[in-house]
């Protein structure tokens, strides 16, 4: 009975260590995927800013004609 008991204890134990590694795995491929957001996002900013400025001196070079 005792011999049992070890089994499922050790298959119990087993189980967690493949979550676990289940678990590391993910969490390893999410930060993955939030530092190339983060990368995308700086890009997008940057290239927002730069549209930003190209849009004002448009509109200054159409202010200064009038």
């Amino acid at each position: 009975m005792e011999i049992e008991g070890f089994g499922k204890l050790e298959e119990k134990i087993n189980n967690l260590v493949k979550a676990i590694k289940l678990l590391k795995d993910e969490n390893k491929r999410l930060k993955l995927t939030i530092e190339k957001t983060k990368e995308e996002s700086s890009h997008i900013n940057s290239e927002r800013s730069e549209i930003k400025k190209k849009i004002s001196s448009l509109i200054d070079l159409i202010d200064s004609v009038e």
